[in-house]
């Protein structure tokens, strides 16, 4: 396994020391919870979405989505799984949601990220009609970029964990003022 390679299931182990890390604040630990449900459905559909050749950058621009929308819609979320299940906690974490930098740090990441395989999936739909004859985007900057994307995602992960604390500290004594 090269350093590529590894790069590329990093998040998830990442993601679950964060659960561990930060599991006694809610707000943290919801937020993770969903990123490591959509990380797991990645990391399994992701060896047969390369088997796609075309249609895998279509399928990273989806898994770009299904990280995104959970993130936006968290609170809605958890209010429809409280409405339907009563569960205190998810009341909880809807009525007390708040954006860590580095959740949308993550989010502009994912963006950047849905935004490259949009144009390398233009782009080999274009070699495939003969329009284009180089895939200049998709071997030269596709691979640099992403590999940039997920150590900066990495570190995103890192830094949200470290500042899980602090950070919930200063919306609870927000909140008890």
């Amino acid at each position: 396994m090269d350093f590529i390679e590894l790069l590329t299931y990093a998040p998830l182990p990442l993601m679950l020391i964060a659960l561990v890390t930060t599991w006694k604040f809610e707000n943290s630990r919801y937020f993770l919870a969903l990123l490591l449900v959509v990380e797991s459905v990645d990391e399994l559909l992701y060896k047969t979405s390369l088997n796609w050749t075309t249609h895998h950058y279509l399928y990273v621009m989806v898994m770009n989505l299904a990280f995104m929308l959970p993130v936006f819609f968290r609170t809605n979320i958890a209010h429809s799984i409280y409405q339907s299940t009563k569960i205190g906690y998810f009341k909880r974490v809807s009525e007390q949601n708040h954006y860590a930098l580095q959740e949308i740090g993550l989010m502009i990441l994912f963006f950047i990220s849905f935004i490259l395989h949009f144009v390398v999936y233009i782009e080999v739909w274009l070699y495939k009609w003969d329009v284009i004859d180089v895939l200049f985007i998709k071997n030269s900057i596709r691979p640099s970029v992403q590999t940039v994307l997920h150590i900066l995602m990495c570190f995103a992960l890192l830094t949200y964990t470290i500042n899980t604390p602090k950070r919930e500290g200063f919306y609870n004594a927000k909140t008890e003022n």
